[in-house]
């Protein structure tokens, strides 16, 4: 305990700090920045017309920290302490490391990944594997499943490993921190592929498209039944969702249209809007459905969406948009010469400006190690660097 008053000791420190007083200034904190993962996406306090070097941020995946933190990933996720005091370490090492505008906020998400959804209807979740939490591939669910049996989460086998991790962290974290309960972030086509398999569901949208829709119409509802369960449980009312859907690319846009869109719109409505709608996929083709939604605060267009013209281009106004323009950081950080890093920010910075988006953040991510953990973490140093150079170009 003593090593967490420590780090929580500095965090508050760092908090107070002209530096985080900085990073704060440049987005509108009226949403939490920290939600359903243990990332930051916000949406910038200002437009391009009242200040044209917009906010940048920047992420690596957890492996990183492993080589230079010692992170035991299966400790991370199994023992809240643990948990606890690694996340503080690795907040405080992005801040201290990165002169980007990512802000320390006094939120502590508890995140299990991609594996919370299924877990909680019944998928094997593993959390002790030394590697992010995964599942097991087996379909939990078929076509004669009884979808009209709703979960207990009281009584949830899943839930019943979450409940303690979470008051441990609370309890572990003070009074003064804001410890947020796994959100249900996993948007509908997610869940579904994760309980029943990618092979299964992709083949269920040709040969049994009523129950792809059956099937649907449940993770939907107890998604809804779960964030009302969960406000009752934590005493924190139900807020605008994330909706993660890095599979939307392996659907068509007319799948999309036909099985997925509704549901998330439904959400949407049920939430009071979309926060962050995000996907790693190339969702290129997709953006003229998804921005049918009727409220999203932040669209991701992903590292995967190499031409991020394109994608601007499908925008039926882009002028209302707000985009969180993800690098790839391993061709266009870490394998990559500096003034290539340069031409390729400098070329999707244009296109915002002549397509007229007036908000948007660019961000790196993805992160691995390809150079060694210290080095890609001084090249992820230095492309905030070669960023703010090519905004001052402009």
């Amino acid at each position: 305990m003593s090593t967490i008053s420590t780090l929580l000791d500095e965090f508050e420190r760092l908090c107070e700090s002209e530096e985080n007083k900085r990073r704060l200034s440049l987005w509108d904190t009226s949403e939490c920045g920290i939600r359903g993962e243990t990332q930051w996406h916000s949406v910038p306090g200002y437009s391009v017309r009242e200040n044209p070097v917009m906010p940048v941020t920047a992420e690596c995946l957890e492996k990183i920290w492993q080589d230079i933190l010692g992170l035991d990933l299966a400790k991370y996720h199994t023992d809240p302490e643990y948990f606890l005091e690694y996340h503080l370490k690795i907040r405080l090492k992005k801040f201290k490391e990165f002169p980007d505008d990512t802000p320390l906020t006094r939120d502590i998400p508890v995140c299990f990944g991609v594996t919370h959804e299924a877990g909680m209807l019944g998928q094997k979740v593993y959390l002790d594997t030394g590697e992010e939490p995964s599942f097991a591939k087996e379909a939990v669910v078929d076509e004669n499943t009884d979808f009209s049996r709703k979960i207990d989460f009281n009584n949830n086998e899943y839930l019943a490993m979450v409940l303690p991790f979470y008051n441990k962290v609370k309890q572990l974290s003070g009074k003064d921190y804001n410890v947020i309960f796994p959100a249900w972030y996993r948007g509908p086509q997610g869940t579904a592929l994760y309980i029943r398999g990618f092979q299964n569901l992709s083949m269920d949208l040709y040969l049994n498209p009523k129950f792809v829709h059956r099937l649907l119409r449940y993770v939907t509802d107890t998604q809804k039944e779960y964030e009302q369960w969960k406000a009752e449980y934590t005493g924190v009312p139900i807020a605008k969702a994330d909706l993660f859907n890095d599979d939307i690319p392996i659907m068509s846009p007319e799948a999309y249209k036909e099985f997925f869109f509704p549901y998330e719109q439904e959400l949407s409505d049920f939430y009071g809007g979309v926060y962050y709608w995000h996907s790693c996929g190339d969702v290129t083709k997709h953006v003229p459905e998804i921005e049918k939604l009727s409220s999203i605060d932040i669209f991701d267009f992903g590292v995967t969406m190499e031409n991020k013209l394109a994608g601007i281009e499908n925008l039926t106004d882009p002028n209302k948009a707000v985009l969180e323009l993800r690098v790839f950081a391993k061709p266009h950080v870490q394998e990559c010469t500096e003034e290539e890093s340069k031409e390729y920010v400098r070329q999707i910075l244009q296109n915002c400006r002549e397509k007229g988006i007036r908000k948007y953040v660019i961000r790196s991510s993805g992160m691995s190690i390809v150079l060694g953990a210290e080095n890609d973490v001084k090249k992820l140093g230095r492309w905030v660097e070669l960023v703010r150079e090519v905004q001052e170009e402009a």
